[in-house]
């Protein structure tokens, strides 16, 4: 071959180097197109068959190779449904005349035509799969299309509701130093409330109750089981004088003792059997039945129950027993709590008196002589003076120490003799009282205290219940016209014992002034140390589990919603202290809307189409899909950076999940411009070292063919 061979090499390498050189143009003047993928140029020498020793370096030849596999940078886009892929795969597009094909791109720039369908800037159309409620519901990957009619309203049908109840909920009627002050009181709804509200007050007719008090009087302090001689001395005189009639009586201090009603007085023995010997003679000589002993320390002589006959004393040793005077008798008519001694009604010292209120017990030790001691957990009471000082130290000791129920609790004497114990206020805590001064005066008997209930709150009651509750929040929703509501809902407490805890949800229904049902009652709910336990639905509304609630007609100022379910899920509702005495939404959503104008669409991170509404609402329209290769850089090239699948390529392998996929987003041109600069000088110079060959093979064959000359 020789210096023709040469001059063909070169020739070879100066079209390489052109193709190269057209390569290089092409990359850099589509270095700012969208998706644009660069051609690099590769070099094969070309080597005729020749003996080893004889091989030459050949001509060569150049071919174009795809970099389709290498990613431009990811650019940020104001346009929303602008898109890019991070990653390998290519968007799946048609021509945007619709005449059919399938073609794979990288370019992102989408935006809607006037016909509604997202076009890339080289004209070609989006295909993807169609969506409904969500769901893909296509097959076959078809040209999106936006539809940009009304979206139509939607009735709302379920509330998704949780939330955390304070523990103490601070109303405005709440009062830290007050129990109970949080709690709806129902009693106090006039014309709401319902069944019956019951206060205990129980009412004991005393059996064999005074109605007249007799005289008496008290003597000096003694021992009883002193000797008696220490204060009497044999032959000393004692004179009683009931009525008119004076009876005297001896002391015999010495042996023998004197018998029985002899009208002598055994003072023998200590001082207790001499007063009782007294009260025995005594009795013999009028045939009633004085009392004469010692009570609260002090010798006593009090004159028959049943009688209304004056009392005096005189002679000796009435001076020493300390006996001067006697009270005046008291008749019938007269008779009060203050002047009746609490001895005359509670005859048996020691009596015992239990009143329960709720789960708060107290007992009381009636002491009418002064002698007893009372055992842990009980409460002397001294009924040594009057029955009102009595029924006073009682009162007292259950205001203070007989919990919320009992706070504002009285213990009286009525004017009709009767024992009134009464808890004013009260309508949650029941009553018992018991033991044996409660038998006595006839108490014994359990009273249950009832709240009454509300169903409804009118207008007339709606500022007080705003007070005994706290806000639960508001949400709105929607008719089947899309019309829209505000449901406003309250709770309030209405019972908490021994960890137990109620409440009951209001909703706001009828707010029209003088209306009888402004706030209508869902369901009550009932925690167990803070967990949900149990909800008993209102009128119209069924329950399932702790979970949800239906209301079968929402109805508010007069309009009906239809069917309402209330979702709490599964430990959406707590009790459990808060600071604040406030509820703490987590949760409140429904799922209706009113009619919407489409205003625009983009792109989610899904790969979806989404469509925006005027009402907030968003819709998936189609799911995009993707399509990779096993050979990418086989694919064949055509206009506005669209390729087609070739053999080489292999088959499309399409992906709907939409991995990748970057909304307002492109992706620029994987083209390096210094890397091309680089690359053009290097072809420029093999370029130009190839023409000097072609000027030298040239002037050897000139010099070739001068020889013959």
């Amino acid at each position: 071959m020789g210096i023709f061979g040469a001059l063909q090499s070169a020739v070879s390498g100066l079209k390489s180097q052109s193709h190269a050189m057209e390569n290089i143009s092409g990359n850099i003047a589509n270095s700012q197109t969208i998706g644009y993928k660069r051609i690099d140029t590769s070099f094969v020498d070309m080597i005729p068959d020749a003996p080893v020793k004889q091989q030459i370096a050949g001509a060569v030849s150049s071919y174009s190779r795809s970099m389709n596999t290498l990613r431009g940078d990811i650019q940020n886009a104001d346009t929303e449904t602008y898109m890019a892929l991070n990653g390998n795969g290519f968007f799946v597009t048609e021509k945007g005349d619709g005449s059919g094909g399938t073609f794979y791109t990288r370019r992102g720039d989408f935006d809607i035509d006037r016909n509604g369908y997202l076009v890339n800037g080289a004209g070609y159309r989006l295909t993807g799969l169609g969506m409904s409620n969500g769901v893909v519901t296509g097959s076959v990957a078809e040209a999106v299309k936006i539809d940009n009619s009304f979206l139509p309203a939607k009735r709302s049908t379920t509330i998704n509701y949780q939330l955390n109840l304070p523990q103490s909920p601070k109303t405005a009627s709440y009062v830290s130093t007050t129990p109970g002050s949080e709690l709806l009181k129902p009693w106090s709804y006039s014309g709401d409330v319902q069944g019956s509200p019951v206060a205990p007050k129980v009412t004991g007719p005393a059996a064999g109750a005074p109605t007249t008090i007799p005289a008496y009087g008290y003597g000096n302090i003694v021992d009883g089981t002193a000797l008696a001689s220490t204060i009497v001395g044999n032959g000393n005189t004692i004179t009683i004088t009931v009525g008119p009639t004076p009876h005297t009586f001896n002391m015999v201090t010495a042996l023998p003792a004197p018998a029985p009603g002899a009208g002598d007085i055994d003072a023998t023995g200590d001082i207790a059997t001499m007063l009782a010997s007294i009260q025995a003679e005594l009795r013999n000589a009028t045939g009633g039945n004085e009392v004469v002993g010692i009570k609260d320390g002090r010798v006593f002589v009090q004159g028959d129950a049943a009688a209304t006959t004056s009392l005096a004393f005189g002679s000796t040793p009435a001076g020493l027993l300390g006996l001067a005077s006697a009270t005046t008798p008291v008749t019938a008519g007269n008779v009060t709590s203050a002047n009746m001694p609490a001895d005359l009604l509670f005859t048996t010292n020691g009596q015992q008196l239990e009143i329960t209120v709720g789960s708060i017990t107290r007992k009381y030790l009636i002491d009418t002589k002064g002698t007893l001691t009372a055992g842990s957990g009980v409460v002397k009471v001294d009924g040594t003076g009057s029955l009102k000082e009595m029924l006073d130290v009682i009162q007292a000791d259950l205001r203070a120490n007989g919990g919320a129920g009992a706070s504002g609790a009285t213990v009286s004497w009525d004017a009709t003799n009767n024992l009134v114990v009464d808890f004013p206020g009260n309508y949650r805590s029941d009553v018992t009282i018991a033991g044996s001064a409660a038998n006595t005066v006839g108490l014994n008997q359990t009273v249950t205290a009832s709240t009454g209930t509300l169903s409804t709150v009118s207008a007339a009651n709606a500022e007080l219940f705003v007070k005994e509750s706290i806000s639960g929040g508001g949400i709105t929703v929607y008719s089947q016209t899309g019309e829209p509501v505000n449901v406003q809902m309250r709770w309030a407490k209405v019972s908490d014992d021994a960890g137990i805890a109620t409440w009951s949800l209001f909703y706001a229904s009828d707010s029209a002034p003088g209306s009888a049902n402004a706030w209508t009652k869902m369901a009550d709910y009932t925690f167990d140390q803070g967990v949900l336990s149990g909800i008993a639905g209102g009128s119209g509304v069924t329950v399932s589990g702790t979970e949800r609630l239906n209301i079968a007609n929402l109805s508010i100022n007069g309009r009906s919603f239809g069917s309402i379910t209330v979702d709490h899920g599964l430990k959406g509702m707590t009790q459990f202290a808060d600071n604040s005495g406030m509820a703490t939404t987590t949760q409140l959503k429904q799922d209706g809307y009113g009619a919407g104008e489409f205003i625009s669409v983009g792109i989610s991170d899904e790969g979806q189409v989404i469509a925006s509404y005027t009402n907030g609402e968003t819709r998936a329209v189609a799911q995009i899909i993707t399509a990779s290769f096993s050979n990418p850089n086989a694919l064949k090239r055509g206009d506005g950076g669209a390729y087609t699948a070739t053999t080489e390529s292999g088959e499309a392998i399409i992906n709907q999940s939409g991995e990748g996929i970057v909304g307002s987003s492109t992706e620029a041109s994987n083209t390096d411009i210094s890397e091309e600069f680089t690359k053009l000088i290097v072809t420029q110079q093999a370029y130009s070292a190839n023409t000097k060959i072609v000027t030298a093979a040239d002037e050897m064959l000139k010099e070739a063919l001068n020889m013959i000359r």
